[in-house]
């Protein structure tokens, strides 16, 4: 028998499920007892769900010797090892080559290179099945998620067949559209537009690189691959810590030197013809 699961995806609810779905395989959680699992109410399954401390493990190890409640195992599902600290996953590294027989692990990641290799080859893999786009995209209108045509497309293709990613792609598509100032051409319009979005992080560089990705592909206007990269620079440049405020300033300048936002964020939901800004 397996003693280690990883489940790897994005994180969100829908990788979250595989995990626990995992779990109440593995502690012969079915009807009821599955639905407990599912909602982290299950006695025999333990949670940890940010990243690994020292002191999580530690914790872990002090309760190997406890036994089952309701049936003949018990899970520890990791929620995010990523950003788990490297004395952590060495300390679980020693749990996980030699569990109790009644105890499994499993594990969720977005990239098994965030883990030490001699962790990662402790454990069976699971890739989060990616669905076809246009069930993605049933999926959001399902959920109420009303939107333009081309940004459900853009959101959808962004996520790449998975459901969370491109639920949060279309909130950063909408967001970016609304909150951006409409004059771009104005001088001081790329301060304005990072004080917009200074609050979204993450959520207005997924919007951009999804409205540029689709609009290159519409088009094959090379600015906007371009601009794409730009973001992708800009993605990297605070992955290394640099200041969001002055790289979202510097980001939004080229954009608009570009060209790329003609016509401001309002019409961002047209696709220009070849040649045209947005």
């Amino acid at each position: 028998m397996n003693h280690a699961w990883l489940v790897i995806g994005p994180p969100g609810p829908q990788r979250r499920d595989a995990a626990r779905l995992r779990a109440a395989s593995l502690v012969g959680a079915t009807g009821p007892q599955e639905h407990m699992v599912l909602e982290a109410r299950h006695v025999d399954v333990a949670e940890y769900l940010a990243p690994l401390r020292i002191d999580d493990v530690r914790e872990v190890t002090a309760g190997l010797s406890r036994r089952p409640l309701l049936g003949a195992a018990r899970v520890v599902l990791f929620g995010e090892l990523a950003g788990s600290t490297r004395e952590a996953q060495n300390a679980l590294l020693r749990i996980v080559e030699e569990p109790p027989p009644d105890l499994t692990f499993v594990g969720e990641v977005a990239r098994p290179s965030d883990l030490l290799p001699t962790l990662l080859s402790r454990f069976v893999t699971q890739r989060l099945a990616r669905l076809p786009l246009a069930d993605v995209e049933a999926l959001l209108r399902a959920e109420g998620q009303e939107a333009d045509q081309e940004l459900l497309k853009a959101a959808t293709r962004f996520g790449g067949g998975y459901l969370d990613p491109s639920r949060e792609a279309l909130s950063a598509l909408r967001a970016v559209t609304e909150d951006l100032p409409p004059d771009d051409g104005a001088p001081d319009w790329f301060v304005r537009a990072a004080e917009a979005v200074e609050s979204m992080g993450e959520t207005w560089l997924n919007g951009l690189a999804g409205i540029f990705s689709s609009h290159y592909e519409k088009t094959a206007d090379a600015r906007y691959l371009s601009a794409w990269r730009k973001v992708e620079k800009t993605r990297s440049a605070l992955a290394r810590h640099a200041n969001a405020r002055l790289a979202a300033e510097v980001l939004f300048f080229e954009l608009s030197d570009l060209g790329v936002l003609r016509h401001g964020a309002g019409g961002w939901h047209t696709v220009p013809q070849r040649g045209q800004g947005i």
